[in-house]
């Protein structure tokens, strides 16, 4: 593949709904790359930075990127319909089966992480490596996780008035980016975000994260 052609976006079924995912690269390794909870695998390219990065990702590995239902190109789902954050872990198990990969290395960040982290507790066996950035096990504090975040100051995204003008929330943190970059990302930020899920949608994804009920998860 060319240095200035972006992959064909492919589509992996999980029950009557479908996937939207990329494949870039030569493995082993298999990398994985979330960088949210909502983002859009098409748009995404669309920003230099970004694609630089992505780009040297797959020189090393065989670079895999879904975006989940509900969002950016895979099927849309009504608002009451949406997922659990849980599910993440099924519809990458599905992604990584249409791909033909038996495990890979995660690598996720911002709202991602706990779903990561699920995936790696439940699915041990495909998970090689789980690297994590600007995330944690959870956002908000609570007795038994007292490093959180106040609640009001955890995600400032989480409401959809919000989502519908993140500022630095969300995709701002979510890779690294060059000052240039980093300024046409906060002018266009908002667009970026409803590009990857509705206003309502990014507040329903930010909010179940906050506190992450049932953490740690018991592994099946």
């Amino acid at each position: 593949m060319g240095a200035g052609v972006q992959p064909e976006t492919r589509y992996a079924w999980l029950g009557r709904d479908r996937i939207a995912y990329q494949v870039m690269g030569q493995g082993p390794p298999d990398l994985v790359a979330t960088p949210g909870s909502f983002a859009h695998v098409d748009v995404l390219w669309e920003d230099p930075a970004a694609a630089v990065f992505l780009r040297r990702l797959a020189s090393f590995s065989r670079l895999i990127r879904f975006d989940r239902l509900g969002t950016g190109a895979s099927d849309p789902v009504l608002l009451e319909r949406l997922p659990p954050w849980e599910s993440y872990a099924e519809e990458l198990a599905v992604v990584l089966d249409a791909v033909g990969s038996e495990g890979a290395a995660i690598l996720v960040g911002v709202d991602a992480g706990p779903m990561a982290m699920y995936f790696a507790a439940t699915r041990p066996e495909r998970t090689r490596a789980l690297m994590l950035f600007t995330t944690s096990a959870k956002f908000v504090a609570a007795d038994d996780y007292p490093i959180g975040a106040p609640a009001p100051a955890a995600d400032p995204g989480a409401d959809a008035g919000a989502a519908s003008n993140p500022g630095p929330t969300g995709a701002d943190r979510a890779w690294p980016l060059s000052c240039r970059a980093h300024r046409r990302r906060e002018a266009g930020g908002a667009g970026w975000c409803r590009l990857g899920a509705s206003v309502a949608g990014c507040g329903h994804r930010r909010g179940p994260h906050r506190t992450v009920p049932g953490w740690p998860p018991t592994a099946a």
